[in-house]
């Protein structure tokens, strides 16, 4: 019987590789979030383990496997951190509720407070209080559109016209909008991109070319963008193009409101934009192409990197926050001891700051290093 949930585990853990492997697009972040999450809580209840440890060591081994398939979708290094931390948390908290006395519950307290990297201690109950906890966090990540929309709506007023980007591929845009013009009058201006179908489903009054951003952002009064990911000091990964419309929108002064779900929010810094992001094919004529073979390399980045100061806000879930203050609310989903405490990582870490930047600085989490080898 065991064997039998371990071959299901494994054909599981392979399936959503192979999806992610024959995307030839990039999937809605709460679809692959949703498939990430039905795994990690099927790898939580069929996997063997008697205490919080041997639980991160089999949440990390098969998280470094899942994102080696995809290593620029931060979202599922970011779902495998989050139920780390809930193992975190419902250990300490049954290990606390083993106390026999006041006295103990608090002595306990104490010693686990400063040593609860290892948290070592059997824990009863624990796998069900576990898949609670992730089924909590399963609940959230279905909410988030609403949530999102819900503070969102505060940000437009009537009479706005407001420039999105990727609405297609987008379905919190798609249900930020729909909302918004249920309570207020406004006129959308939809960036599209020469590869991607028109929804006819979604009617806007205008579709622009990205070239066209630009002159258009003089009679723009809103920016919103759809994040891919988001780090702790406030920058972000966009969708192609996202970056100049960013750039177009600080020269003329426009607010960006970029929304973001908590599972895209990640706990780490990248010290080289430029490793992660992938390049596809640009799509050109055949004649075209075999007459440029060998000459010209036309890049068509898939995602791109944009500065903290191009963005005015992050709309996420559960507030609006500035993006200089994105850092203070990685501790509601993430332990820094899965995501710093680690002491091959912090070597590995510092041979690539003095490689790429030349700096001795303190340990962050680059994408070719995985933390979750922790």
């Amino acid at each position: 019987m065991a064997s039998r949930k371990k071959e299901d585990l494994v054909e599981l853990r392979a399936k959503l590789l192979m999806g992610i492997k024959r995307s030839a697009t990039r999937e809605p972040s709460l679809k692959l979030a949703t498939e990430v999450l039905t795994f990690l809580m099927r790898l939580v209840r069929h996997e063997k383990y008697d205490k919080v440890e041997t639980l991160l060591e089999v949440l990390h081994e098969n998280g470094s496997l899942i994102t080696a398939a995809y290593p620029s979708e931060f979202v599922i290094r970011n779902l495998v951190l989050a139920v780390s931390k809930i193992a975190r948390d419902e250990g300490f908290r049954s290990d606390i509720s083993d106390a026999t006395s006041a006295f103990n519950s608090l002595t306990r307290l104490w010693i686990d407070r400063r040593k609860d990297d290892t948290l070592r201690v059997p824990l009863k109950d624990f796998r069900e209080k576990l898949i609670d906890g992730v089924r909590e966090l399963q609940t959230e990540m279905e909410t988030c559109r609403e949530n999102i929309v819900r503070i969102g709506t505060e940000l437009i007023s009537t009479g706005d016209i407001v420039m999105v980007h990727s609405l297609n591929s987008s379905t919190t845009i798609q249900s930020f909008l729909k909302d918004i013009r249920e309570k207020h009058k406004l006129r959308i201006m939809s960036v599209q991109n020469s590869s991607e179908p028109l929804n006819n489903d979604f009617p806007v009054e205008d579709y622009i070319k990205l070239c066209e951003a630009a002159t258009k952002m003089a009679h723009v009064t809103k920016v919103v963008l759809s994040a891919i990911t988001v780090f702790p000091d406030g920058s972000c990964l966009l969708p192609p193009g996202g970056r100049s419309i960013c750039l177009s929108a600080q020269r003329h002064n426009v607010p960006v409101y970029v929304l973001c779900a908590f599972y895209k929010i990640a706990p780490y810094f990248l010290p080289d934009p430029s490793i992660i992001i992938k390049h596809t094919l640009p799509g050109l004529p055949f004649g075209m192409a075999r007459k440029f073979a060998g000459r010209v390399r036309v890049l068509q980045p898939a995602i791109e990197y944009t500065e903290p100061g191009l963005v005015s806000l992050y709309v996420t879930n559960t507030t609006v926050i500035n993006p200089h203050h994105v850092y203070r609310i990685i501790t509601d989903y993430y332990h820094q001891g899965d995501v710093y405490d680690s002491p091959d990582f912090q070597k590995d870490e510092a041979a690539l700051n003095s490689e790429k930047l030349g700096l001795g600085a303190p340990a962050h989490i680059p994408p070719v290093n995985d933390p979750l080898k922790a």
